[in-house]
Formats: structure tokens, C-alpha cells, sequence
């Protein structure tokens, strides 16, 4: 199963969930990799939909699970990231429209 989808086909998807008002108003989030990280994810960009109220740490571990070789190659502490230029804290709710970017340190680039 994708986690990361094509941003038409997301938004189609989510579309027609929120014929149900039962349903979590959806908001859109760019995740954004450093050179390091789009030799792993193969882009430059994401666009993720979740649902209102979802935090950071619940973005991480979707990424983590879509491109979970970053994990692997990279240990706890290594990849640092930052909602639209601010260092988060795990719980730090996402809002609409957020900006996250992942990076790697230089010194920590395989060679």
C-alpha cells in the first residue's frame, strides 16, 4: 500500500470521503527532501493529506514507513527537520498548507 499518493489523485480521493460529515476536515502538507534524502524517496517533494489534528510525529512515522530506507541508513538523530522553518517538537500539530523539510547533515552524507 502507497502512503505517499499523487497529489490529483489524493485530492479526488479525499473529495468524495468528504461527502461523509462524519469525516476529519483533510489537510494538505508538502514534505520536502534535502539531495541527500531524494536519492532514497526519488523526489523532491510530496504533497500527504491527513486528517485535522494530526501531529509531526504522525507524519514522521508515515514517512518513515513509505521510504524506510532513510531509517535504515541514517541513525536516531541524523535526519533533522523543520514546519515551515521551525524545529518541531513530536507533538506539534500540522496545520493546512505546513512545509516540512527533512535534511541530513553534511558531515553525515555517505560518501
Amino acid at each position: 500500500m502507497t502512503i505517499l499518493w499523487d497529489y490529483w489523485v489524493m485530492k479526488k480521493a479525499v473529495e468524495e470521503l468528504m461527502k461523509n460529515s462524519e469525516m476529519p476536515q483533510p489537510i494538505y502538507v508538502k514534505v520536502r527532501y534535502d539531495k541527500e534524502l531524494q536519492k532514497i524517496t526519488n523526489t523532491e517533494e510530496e504533497s500527504v493529506c491527513m486528517s485535522q489534528g494530526s501531529t509531526f510525529v504522525y507524519l514522521l512515522q508515515n514517512v518513515f514507513i513509505a521510504h524506510s530506507e532513510i531509517e535504515k541508513r541514517y541513525p536516531p538523530g541524523s535526519v533533522g527537520f523543520v514546519i515551515n522553518g521551525i524545529p518541531p517538537k513530536v507533538y506539534t500539530p500540522l496545520l493546512d498548507g505546513d512545509v516540512v523539510s527533512f535534511t541530513i547533515s553534511s558531515s553525515l552524507s555517505p560518501s
